[in-house]
């Protein structure tokens, strides 16, 4: 076990408290004088406006939640091309595998897993617990005009599951017609190869009352096996997208928006990925359909009201096979009425009647979500009231793909929410936004509420301070992946729920200030901003059977409370051509209880959850010169597991330096512009050393850390 040298920390931890030091003295000691701002050029943030935080669009820099936002522009400064690499761009945003066969992964927020974080389309939360197993695969980012994230609870606003805060992926009208391709190479270890190809076309008519979006992509990527075992680390991966955004304006006071997009993604991990799952060792195979269908009307009574609607859906369609030959031999020997040892020679010339029973693992899950959506404002004096109804209804069906005869299990539930928001401008330095919430949910016995009150004041022309106290809650949902995987290995396995279960809830206390200087114009802003939050009655599920007495059936209870502290500092900076982004965030996150993980482990600390974490970013953006784009990731220390192993180590430090180079060519093959980047992810190949590499015997979860590999790529851009 490999234990991170104290002197390193030491060294670690002092320079963080000088940069807080030092940010903190910005915020509150710096000498501050009010200052003319016409004239003034604006930031090239200025202008941004968002609308996650309160359900209304507000300019960033007033906005009186804090809100982070992420633009295309933002991507490109990075060579980012997906929403996983966004993360590495949003503080205390990680993105992790937890599995080297099939890739599953989740998002974390706040030290929280993907469970407790709200994803939203345009509003919409339609990614459902299925959706999200494989959740920042499935959104690439092509179709993503900008991306907002809001941290704390969030439940007033968007209902379930919203409790570390809600990640927005939201679409916008293009400005002018156009078309955008985008070809990608890209070289793995071991001479994998992966090809990305993009395009985007717009269509904007003379009048600007409608426009036009149509959009494609194809990922298509090779397993990887780090270890040399012949068992991937990195699963095969296939994604297909295509979809189409349609935006008219009958007048100016109105807009209609529909969108439509279709997915078609899979997964394949283990060994032998050129046989049939069924005749591999070890196959983990996912294949996932996914219809996303969105209709809105927007319209403007007059200066004081104004009112939206809106219906969305989601279907998924899911085949999976989680299976070992090993096993499938087991119950093939069994089933021809043998006992013992599966033989050589049995193995040998029953080949059929093993695959056959293969067969029967083939798993298959249709998911739909439906999304109904209201929302009225009121402008009156100093306030702004929203109110508005929400439904969203939820149906899960798992069962097998080729055995009519094992059991199969359905699951639905429909969750309503009436919220009520006063955004109060008390004067021209404070505001206060008051809101709360009911939902009644179909797997709750009571009405849950849920409240929130933030507050934005203006220091000084310069400094913004922003407290709140949110609060959120998350119901028993329709999908678990580790009952899914349960029953497809050919178990007859159902989740029920205690008797008396209860919502898992949290309530997170939030205080920040944000520094911009006007003798910079604005171009350099500082942000320190702590999160304190409460988790009370968490989710756990035993799959022993001890509390239930059938190891068939899993109980899902109420497991013991838990505190998470986050601290985050930011800085970003740009002048002309060039730009700065910087992020150091300390997360502490503990159970009230401590827990057997793994033998010799009894601890109260989550697994996986680095305390440090932060990111350096630097770019050069000039159209006449090569630009330069740099990225540098830390990932800190953590507590690692492999539970079929019983094995757990302390992790090292990870720093995961991008880098990448970009030259620009105008009026190519007449008014075209074409852009050549190549460049290379994680070019200190900083990752995981000790991978285990038993092959068929390895516990695929004993996984931490950056995900990918050095990874060289070269792309080409062309716009016309």
């Amino acid at each position: 076990m490999t234990i991170p040298d104290s002197a390193i920390i030491h060294s670690i931890m002092l320079d963080a408290r000088i940069l807080g030091f030092v940010m903190v003295s910005l915020l509150t000691n710096g000498s501050v004088r009010a200052h003319d701002t016409t004239g003034v050029e604006p930031l090239f943030v200025m202008d941004a406006y968002v609308v996650t935080g309160t359900r209304t669009e507000r300019l960033i820099t007033e906005a009186p939640v804090k809100t982070e936002l992420i633009r295309s522009s933002d991507l490109g400064h990075y060579n980012a091309t997906s929403f996983r690499d966004a993360l590495k761009l949003i503080p205390t945003a990680r993105f992790e595998n937890d599995c080297q066969n099939c890739g599953v992964n989740q998002i974390q927020l706040l030290g929280l897993s993907t469970d407790y974080t709200s994803i939203l389309f345009d509003g919409a939360p339609l990614y459902s617990g299925l959706a999200k197993v494989y959740g920042a695969d499935i959104f690439p980012a092509i179709f993503i005009d900008r991306i907002e994230v809001v941290k704390g609870g969030s439940s007033v606003l968007y209902g379930p599951e919203a409790m570390a805060g809600v990640v927005n992926l939201i679409t916008e009208a293009p400005q002018q017609s156009g078309i955008t391709t985008n070809i990608e190479y890209e070289i793995l270890p071991e001479n994998a190869r992966e090809w990305e190809a993009s395009f985007r076309a717009n269509h904007v008519n003379a009048s600007r009352s409608l426009s036009l979006s149509l959009y494609g992509l194809n990922v298509d990527r090779e397993g990887v096996d780090l270890s040399g075992d012949a068992y991937t680390e990195i699963p095969e991966f296939n994604n297909r997208v295509l979809g189409m955004q349609l935006w008219w304006q009958p007048n100016p006071a109105s807009t209609l928006k529909a969108n439509y997009q279709f997915m078609d993604q899979s997964h394949r991990g283990g060994d032998s990925l050129h046989l049939p799952e069924e005749q591999a060792r070890v196959a983990e195979s996912l294949t996932h359909e996914m219809h996303l269908a969105q209709l809105s009307w927007k319209q403007s009574i007059n200066d004081s009201f104004d009112y939206g609607l809106s219906f969305s859906s989601l279907l998924l369609e899911r085949t999976s096979f989680y299976g070992a030959r090993g096993d499938n031999e087991k119950r093939a020997w069994e089933s021809s009425g043998f006992t013992g040892t599966v033989t050589d020679a049995f193995i040998q010339s029953n080949s059929a009647l093993i695959d056959a029973i293969a067969r029967r693992v083939w798993g298959t899950t249709d998911n739909a979500v439906i999304y109904v959506d209201s929302q009225f404002n009121h402008r009156w004096i100093q306030h702004t009231i929203s109110y508005g109804i929400q439904y969203r209804y939820e149906d899960l069906r798992d069962g097998s793909l080729h055995d009519p005869d094992a059991p199969s299990t359905q699951d639905d539930f429909g969750n309503a929410g009436l919220f009520l928001q006063d955004q109060w401008t008390v004067n021209s330095r404070l505001e206060l936004v008051p809101g709360l919430r009911f939902d009644k949910h179909d797997n709750v016995d009571a009405t849950v509420f849920s409240p929130r009150l933030a507050a934005r004041y203006f220091i000084s022309d310069c400094l913004t301070s922003r407290v709140s106290w949110s609060t959120g809650f998350n119901a028993p949902g329709a999908f678990n992946e580790d009952k899914h995987i349960g029953v497809n290995n050919g178990g007859a396995i159902f989740l029920v729920n205690e008797a008396g279960l209860e919502e898992e809830s949290s309530q997170t206390f939030s205080a920040g200030a944000e520094y911009q200087p006007l003798a910079l114009d604005r171009r350099l802003t500082l942000h320190s901003q702590v999160h304190y939050t409460l988790l009370e009655d968490t989710f756990e599920i035993d799959d022993t059977g001890d509390l239930s007495g059938d190891p068939n059936l899993w109980l899902r209870y109420n497991g013991p409370d838990a505190s998470v502290f986050v601290w985050e500092n930011n800085l970003n900076w740009q002048s002309g051509p060039f730009r700065i982004d910087a992020g150091l965030s300390w997360i502490r996150a503990r159970m009230d209880e401590a827990v057997e993980r793994v033998s010799g482990l009894v601890t109260d600390e989550f697994i996986k959850r680095p305390e440090w974490t932060g990111h350096l970013g630097f770019s050069y953006e000039n159209p006449d010169a090569i630009n330069i784009h740099s990225l540098l990731s830390y990932t800190g220390t953590m507590i690692a597991i492999g539970q079929d192993a019983d094995i757990w180590r302390h992790t090292p430090r990870f720093f995961v330096w991008d880098l990448g180079f970009s030259k620009t060519f105008g009026n190519v093959f007449g008014n075209r512009a074409l852009t050549f980047s190549v460049g290379v992810e994680n070019l200190l190949d900083e990752r995981q050393k000790d991978l285990q590499n038993n092959g068929e015997e390895r516990d695929p979860t004993y996984q931490y850390g950056p995900v990918q590999p050095r990874t060289w790529y070269a792309r080409v851009n062309m716009d016309w």
